[in-house]
């Protein structure tokens, strides 16, 4: 089974606008193979289920459970949302539940360690279906709790998803096309990198990628593309 992992942020997804673009590259995926679509909460802070949005429901005084219980709805309803509109374009397509995919964590609930992972149910539902949606940032304890992978945690989860289905590579779409030497949204001569090793990514200490998503691909030797949602562009490779 060719298989692709292509994870999406939360400003790619934010608006029906924006996800009309993610859509493109599922579509254009989906020609040659299976695809595994992680998806983060829609938007950002005030977005209705952007994660800092829902977690300014919360008062202090409610547990780090609670509180991961209450973050997750944003995965949860982005994979939902996402699943829906595929459906309504013709796409064979099914949302999984953090219940079935497959990562195994502690209960350290803001931040969890992965435990083990396991492709059974991911495997069924790529048989049965072209695209699998995936909640991103999101685990379940040996004990059945939802845990969180922390913040920035579903491009982790994507690699943890390449790594489970035995892939090499990962693709991570987000709204710049890119890694650049500076922010190319503040500096119009901002130059963007063709490639960078995993350890120069996680020198440069950038907020485009989560830093246990390239740690782990570096020990797994899972290469990963960062591209642009919005654009058809190569993006920068981080690799050996």
């Amino acid at each position: 089974m060719n298989i692709r992992v292509m994870k999406f942020g939360g400003t790619s997804l934010r608006s029906e606008v924006t996800r009309k673009y993610a859509y493109r590259h599922i579509l254009e995926a989906g020609k040659y193979g299976k695809v595994v679509m992680v998806v983060s909460a829609m938007g950002r802070y005030p977005d209705a289920y952007a994660t800092d949005t829902l977690l300014s429901m919360a008062c202090d005084s409610l547990s780090k459970e609670e509180k991961a219980r209450l973050v997750s709805i944003g995965e949860q309803v982005a994979s939902l949302k996402v699943c829906s509109e595929l459906l309504e374009m013709g796409i064979c397509a099914y949302a999984m539940s953090f219940m079935e995919t497959g990562i195994l964590t502690d209960e350290q609930y803001e931040y969890a360690s992965v435990l083990e992972l396991h492709k059974e149910s991911i495997i069924k539902r790529l048989k049965q279906y072209d695209v699998v949606i995936v909640p991103g940032f999101l685990g379940v304890s040996k004990q059945g709790r939802i845990t969180t992978l922390g913040r920035g945690g579903s491009d982790f989860s994507a690699v943890l998803f390449a790594d489970m289905l035995e892939l090499k590579e990962v693709e991570i779409y987000t709204d710049v096309d890119g890694v650049y030497d500076s922010d190319p949204k503040l500096h119009e001569f901002a130059l963007r990198y063709d490639h960078l090793s995993y350890d120069e990514m996680l020198n440069m200490k950038s907020r485009v990628l989560h830093d246990r998503c390239v740690e782990y691909a570096k020990q797994h030797h899972i290469e990963i593309y960062l591209k642009g949602t919005f654009s058809k562009g190569a993006g920068t490779l981080i690799s050996s």
